[in-house]
């Protein structure tokens, strides 16, 4: 800002993400002074666009021309930078560079050293009573830039624990986003549980912990879950490994936008995370003492979409989701018919467009992630097998486009004027 006049630094993610090496795309500037004239004249020297996002914090925003580039502008907090990075989370972010000096490091709480040790360490035992979103935050630091949260730290948001819910939802779904989204959720959910956050914002997932299945699986169902986000994580990151024919099509998926605030990787991981949420509820023990889980699939659907709703997730977030729990056993149903015919085939690709890509990703994940004693090695092949054929079929409907209708009984009956009965079927 040599040319401005204007005291800013580098502040924050910016310099944690320069000191380790990777380059930031959300850049953060501190600014002595209301930061909205400087902000706007950035964005007019570069083509950007400006916005101001709160008039009460005095913090603004430029997005780059090409919109790779988020430039966050904010007013010092304090007199002078070092007292404002005191003020920051966690010691990692509360690191400046001087942008009208020599490019030196401005670290007053020692945020350098506990970067180069990869710890979490809190800048005071206060920070979660400012915003407790940072107790969300914390975890999500880990798991994405692999840091271990430190003992003080994790005293404090254990104690704090139940203020996570605190924050508006919005905020909390923004971090968790980031915290679920393959190859990473397993891990975040386990250290959410270990920190007392899981209870608190996904208490359905918690419930899913000693809920007991039948002879088919080998683990509970809410380690059956993140086994299944495992093995699913792995296709989404090579799914060569499964379906060769199709490796480049698939990795081409993972870059779409389903929603808003959901891409195909998040929503995938949330279908995975939530596939068997109603199975608590739905658990029976029939007369034989064998354990069932009957219409699992549509209450899990009805779930997936409450617990999106409170969190206040995108409408193309929730419906996306839900309709992946609500079919995924759907297969598992084609599988059964030992082999399917064609008319079976096709009804599943009818009854699963425009995910049907996913839902048979997602069947292997599931049988992949079942391995009791009753299902044999035979079994697992039997799956693979039927999943690339039906990936086939799945892509080639896709790249033809939508097909005529098939006739179904009733229409049949009026065009030709037939009543209901077994010739209905013959010609059918």
């Amino acid at each position: 800002m040599e040319e401005t006049g204007v005291n800013a630094w580098l502040v924050g993610g910016t310099v944690r993400d320069l000191v380790s090496g990777v380059e930031p795309f959300d850049i953060d500037v501190a600014i002595e002074g209301d930061p909205g004239g400087t902000a706007r004249r950035f964005a007019d020297a570069r083509g950007g666009s400006f916005f101001r996002m709160s008039d009460e914090f005095k913090a603004c925003r430029v997005i780059s021309a090409d919109r790779l580039y988020t430039y966050d502008f904010a007013a010092l907090r304090a007199p002078d930078i070092s007292s404002d990075l005191r003020l920051r989370d966690f010691t990692v972010d509360a690191m400046a560079v001087d942008l009208r000096g020599e490019g030196e490091l401005i670290d007053p709480v020692g945020g350098l050293d506990d970067l180069r040790v990869g710890q979490l360490v809190a800048c005071s035992p206060a920070i979660f009573a400012d915003d407790p979103l940072r107790l969300l935050r914390a975890v999500r630091l880990a798991v994405t830039r692999g840091l271990t949260i430190s003992p003080a730290l994790t005293d404090s948001i254990r104690a704090e624990a139940r203020r996570a819910a605190e924050p508006a939802a919005e905020r909390v779904f923004s971090e968790l986003a980031e915290i679920l989204e393959p190859p990473r959720g397993a891990g975040g959910i386990r250290q959410m549980d270990q920190l007392g956050l899981l209870e608190v914002l996904l208490p359905e997932v918690r419930a899913l912990q000693g809920v007991t299945q039948n002879d088919f699986h080998h683990l509970d169902v809410y380690e059956h879950t993140l086994a299944n986000y495992g093995e699913l994580s792995r296709i989404i990151d090579d799914p060569g490994i499964h379906f060769p024919r199709h490796a480049h099509r698939l990795a081409e998926r993972s870059s779409r936008a389903v929603a808003g605030d959901a891409g195909w990787r998040l929503v995938m991981g949330l279908a995975s995370l939530l596939h068997d949420i109603a199975k608590p509820r739905c658990r029976r023990v029939d007369p034989e003492g064998r354990v069932r889980f009957l219409d699992h699939p549509a209450a899990g659907s009805g779930m997936a979409a409450d617990i999106l709703g409170r969190l206040r997730a995108s409408t193309g977030a929730r419906r996306a989701v839900s309709f992946l729990v609500g079919r995924h056993m759907r297969f598992e149903g084609l599988v059964q018919q030992q082999p399917p015919g064609d008319r079976a085939r096709y009804r599943y690709l009818r009854a699963t467009e425009p995910y049907t890509p996913e839902l048979i990703m997602l069947s292997v994940s599931d049988r992949l992630s079942v391995r009791g004693g009753l299902v044999t090695d035979e079994d697992v092949e039997q799956h693979l097998q039927l999943a690339r054929e039906m990936m086939d079929l799945a892509l080639e409907r896709e790249e033809a486009g939508p097909g005529p209708g098939i006739i179904d009984g009733e229409e049949l009956m009026r065009e030709l004027g037939l009543s209901p009965g077994p010739e209905v079927g013959r010609l059918l």
